[in-house]
């Protein structure tokens, strides 16, 4: 398409003008980005052998080899900063050893009879001679269970959900329950702030959870935290039960809990009793310090070196469950081979010397899957100053069609480019129309979303500190963080395009004039 439209175009808008050639060389570099190496390269990095890429593993070093491989075959040198093409960040990893709670008549097993999240607890050897039924364990101004009740050292036992009087929550006083029936740490902070020594909640959901193979996996296995966030949680311990565990608990007072709870949601009072019981609690807790890399390849600009613009994408997922390997082609490998690809792309201009102007960073993160760890480690200790830091443009997913883009595959999600910058927006979409023929689909951006895909990737940790950003995504799929995300799934001749529009995107945002200016109010969380 002729620039001269883009130039115009940016003109009636009063953006910065970005200045090209006839020849557009971005252009030109845009399509070294191709179907066929983008598949060679997830073919590799999507394949066994690097076991799912799990934050912590070796799978994960074995990718970030490759990754760092392929920007030293494009001429990226290593970042003088740290010798290597690495940045490295400390973490803790922590989850159970061992988690059993035992009476005189039974032994109640992890995932079987209680599960319990290693995150709100600690290492815990406790012995009781009581539990109290405390209803439904809620602490609220408009009702308390906790009233005229000393709880401090002891073992309370209390049921999901909330009071409802005819039909109503005692809470809200409507039909909508409140944050008592769906946030769990309302009740445990409650009967931390009363001293307890342990609260038990039945869970009325309890099967679903301990069957389900991605929670078991994460209730069982290791979880990490930054080393800088990381603290002893701050709760009394804190588990979920069954309701056939509970009535274990209770022996011959479980008809008197069923009575308890019909009468509070008869009168909508509060009731309590005692049980004797000889609960033996051995729960194992273990932390050790681990390490991680996010990958960095960065091409200097020339004459406003100083002003960097960042591409990212997470190149860890899931790893490996016994002998099956989430590969994680989509989530993030399409990402990551294409910012290998993009990286490439840049330093081929760069030595052919057509550019760029400003600096271009180009970030594999590790830690994506464990909470945005890798990228909220770099906004912690970047490399360069985050007031030099222009824009992120973040890939993560770019690879499928979703089940809304059955019919009209020619698309991208773009989420979060008019939450801190109009000129941004106005880039990206001028980008889209000139170079491409992709729509660009905004259904989810939006900070109410209730998907709410802008805070789940890591360009979340750049908009947090007032940096523009986009997140470029093509959406779930049924194979969304499950071991058939494979590269067959793949659909690459789209996957070139939207890489090209995050190039071409970035291609303007180093290379014209005036840096993007942040004119529009951070939106909260």
């Amino acid at each position: 398409m002729k620039f001269s439209f883009i130039i115009l175009w940016l003109l009636i808008c009063s953006m910065p003008v970005y200045t090209q050639t006839l020849q557009d060389p971005g252009e030109k570099y845009a399509g070294t980005i191709t179907a066929a190496e983008l598949k060679t390269h997830l073919s590799v990095i999507a394949s066994d052998y690097y076991e799912g890429r799990e934050t912590g593993t070796r799978g994960l070093v074995r990718a970030a080899e490759y990754i760092s491989d392929q920007f030293a075959k494009s001429g990226i040198p290593p970042l003088v900063q740290t010798g290597s093409y690495y940045k490295e960040y400390p973490l803790i990893e922590f989850g159970w050893e061992s988690a059993m709670i035992s009476d005189k008549k039974n032994t109640y097993a992890f995932l079987t009879d209680f599960y319990g999240y290693a995150s709100s607890n600690n290492s815990t050897e406790l012995n009781t001679s009581s539990i109290v039924f405390l209803g439904y364990g809620i602490d609220d101004s408009l009702y308390s269970d906790y009233t005229n009740v000393n709880v401090e050292g002891k073992v309370v036992l209390v049921a999901g959900g909330e009071p409802v009087v005819n039909g109503l929550s005692i809470i809200t006083k409507n039909e909508t329950m409140s944050d008592w029936s769906t946030d769990w740490r309302k009740k445990v902070t409650a009967a931390t702030k009363h001293k307890a020594a342990c609260i038990f909640i039945i869970d009325p959901a309890f099967g679903k959870v301990t069957t389900n193979p991605q929670w078991i996996k994460f209730l069982e296995g290791k979880l990490l935290r930054l080393k800088s966030e990381y603290k002893p949680a701050a709760y009394c311990s804190n588990f979920y039960i069954s309701k056939a565990t509970a009535d274990k608990m209770l022996g011959k007072k479980k008809k008197l809990a069923e009575k308890t709870l019909n009468d509070i949601n008869q009168n909508g009072k509060p009731e309590n009793f005692s049980i004797s019981s000889n609960l033996a609690f051995h729960i194992v807790k273990t932390e050790r310090a681990v390490y991680a890399d996010n990958v960095l390849g960065y091409v200097e600009g020339s004459d406003l070196a100083n002003e960097v613009v960042v591409v990212s994408a997470h190149y860890d997922h899931l790893g490996k469950d016994a002998d099956t390997v989430y590969n994680g082609a989509d989530d993030d490998g399409s990402g990551t081979v294409s910012l290998i690809e993009m990286a490439e792309a840049m330093m081929q201009a760069k030595a052919d010397g057509a550019g760029p102007r400003r600096s271009v960073l180009f970030i594999a993160f590790s830690g994506e899957e464990k909470g945005l760890l890798g990228s909220k480690a770099y906004v912690e200790d970047p490399v360069f100053k985050l007031e030099n830091t222009v824009a992120d443009l973040n890939i993560d997913m770019i690879g499928r069609v979703d089940d809304f883009h059955e019919t009209d595959s020619n698309y991208i999600y773009i989420i979060g480019s008019n939450f801190l910058s109009t000129a941004l927006h106005t880039i990206n979409e001028a980008a889209a129309k000139t170079y491409t023929d992709l729509h660009l689909d905004y259904k989810y951006n939006s900070t109410t979303d209730p998907n709410r895909y802008y805070y789940r990737s890591d360009h979340y940790n750049f908009a947090k500190n007032n940096i523009p950003v986009i997140f470029y995504f093509s959406g779930s799929h049924a194979d969304y963080h499950q071991p058939t995300d494979d590269v067959d799934k793949i659909n690459f001749s789209l996957m070139e395009k939207r890489a090209r529009l995050v190039f071409h995107t970035l291609w303007i945002l180093a290379n014209q004039d005036t840096r993007i200016v942040v004119d529009v109010p951070a939106a909260d969380e």
